[in-house]
């Protein structure tokens, strides 16, 4: 594990090998371990706003989304890198779960959202425990009914597919009622169907790699400036 400061956050990286034992230590232990995806846009919002800083920083285990994140940390090793590029964390996350026969249970904010997070389980054997969308026909539905319909599936893990911060202000301040073993926080920012959807997400994603870096710089430039 390496201790990280970035944008004022104080953060950790871990191995893939520390996280899936930190996942081994949650599955099946009663209090309810998080994991969170966080990108650049992630970080840069988080960095700006104190409540997001807390709500990250409390995260048990970080996954960052792009390389560039730890290369800004000055963590180059090439190995820790292609961890990230070939999204390994998840994948192994995911056939721990279907190998050991966990239950999931799926939040999504929207019904959009939830198709897709179905359509990645369809060929992963995973066993469903419910599901529940935040946002149908126009309506928010509170926090209370989606804890309760979790409790009463006792789910193994709760997957989430929801835009951001709105997964990580829930579980921040539900943690403690919800009966699970593994609350995980998927990224929501990925490609969308189609070529030109694929170049127009490459073309966001080469703009806020820009702006992170800018962001960066100024931050450490301020720091020593202030030091």
């Amino acid at each position: 594990m390496r201790e990280i400061n970035l944008l004022g956050l104080n953060l950790q990286d871990y191995t893939l090998r520390e996280k899936m034992r930190m996942i081994d230590s949650y599955l099946g232990h009663g209090a309810l371990g998080t994991v969170g995806f966080v990108s650049t846009k992630t970080l840069m919002q988080a960095g700006e706003d104190a409540a997001q800083k807390e709500w990250l920083e409390s995260t048990d285990v970080v996954e960052y989304c792009d390389a560039d994140i730890l290369r800004a940390a000055g963590i180059t090793a090439r190995s820790r890198l292609k961890e990230i590029e070939n999204n390994s964390f998840l994948n192994e996350l995911m056939r721990r779960i279907a190998r050991e026969r966990r239950t999931v249970y799926l939040i999504a904010d929207t019904q959009e959202s939830m198709q897709i997070l179905e359509s990645d389980l369809e060929d992963g054997q995973v066993q469903i425990a419910g599901k529940y969308i935040l946002q149908e026909e126009g309506v928010d539905v509170k926090a209370d009914a989606v804890i309760n319909d979790i409790n009463d599936k006792v789910p193994n893990v709760v997957l989430t597919l929801s835009a951001y911060p709105l997964q990580s202000a829930f579980v921040f301040h539900n943690k403690s009622r919800i009966n699970a073993d593994l609350w995980v926080g998927l990224p929501k920012d990925r490609p969308v169907s189609g070529e030109g959807g694929k170049k127009q997400h490459l073309f966001v994603r080469k703009l806020q790699r820009k702006l992170f870096q800018r962001k960066v710089h100024q931050y450490e430039n301020q720091e020593k400036t202030e030091n």
